[in-house]
């Protein structure tokens, strides 16, 4: 198993860390960017819903969904 660490965000933490990463919430419950109000991208090219949100790899803008088959592919090195 991956032991390389990893951030994941409880649905209360997910705005503040958004924020942190100049992120927003839009009326949807999208992830935006701030500056473009553009809908952030998984790695599969999906939007994600702020329910959605599982985390963000660490040392990078990767946003991963709260799902098992994101978790799967984060786990096995594949995000």
């Amino acid at each position: 198993m991956n032991n390389k660490p990893k951030l994941l965000f409880t649905s209360k933490s997910a705005p503040l860390i958004l924020k942190a990463f100049d992120k927003g919430i839009d009326k949807n419950g999208l992830i935006i960017e701030n500056s473009t109000k553009e809908p952030v991208l998984t790695p599969d090219n999906e939007e994600i819903n702020i329910n959605e949100f599982g985390g963000l790899k660490k040392g990078s803008e990767i946003f991963i969904k709260d799902n098992l088959y994101s978790i799967m592919k984060l786990a096995e090195g594949k995000i």
